[in-house]
């Protein structure tokens, strides 16, 4: 069965522009997924889970397969068009508070380990 890494990346939005932090990955968990619709049942419940013990961090997930593991079909094509649910936990702050400032508090909230 593909294998895939889903991580969180802090990122927020200015409406229709969207920041990511530094390459950095946070809470990473390894699932396996036969399809498109399992990757995104996936997604939600990690989200859900992050948002729940991070609940004022602005995240979007990244879902990346396994070195060598196949992966559906249209799993490329979903992931670049954003269908599979990665950017729900995206804030949209107020134009005039820097990106970089931002995301800095939003990688500390991640950083620091929740027991939940």
């Amino acid at each position: 069965m593909p294998t895939y890494t889903l991580a969180a990346i802090p990122a927020a939005s200015h409406g229709s522009l969207i920041s990511c932090s530094s390459p950095y990955r946070y809470r990473q968990k390894r699932i396996e997924a036969a399809d498109l619709a399992g990757i995104r049942a996936a997604v939600a419940e990690y989200g859900a889970r992050l948002h729940d013990d991070y609940p004022d961090a602005s995240f979007l997930v990244s879902v990346t397969p396994e070195r060598g593991s196949e992966h559906p079909e249209g799993f490329c094509d979903a992931r670049w068009k954003g269908s599979l649910g990665t950017e729900h936990w995206i804030r949209v702050i107020p134009e005039e508070t820097p990106f970089k400032a931002y995301l800095t508090q939003v990688e500390a909230m991640l950083a620091h380990e929740v027991r939940s």
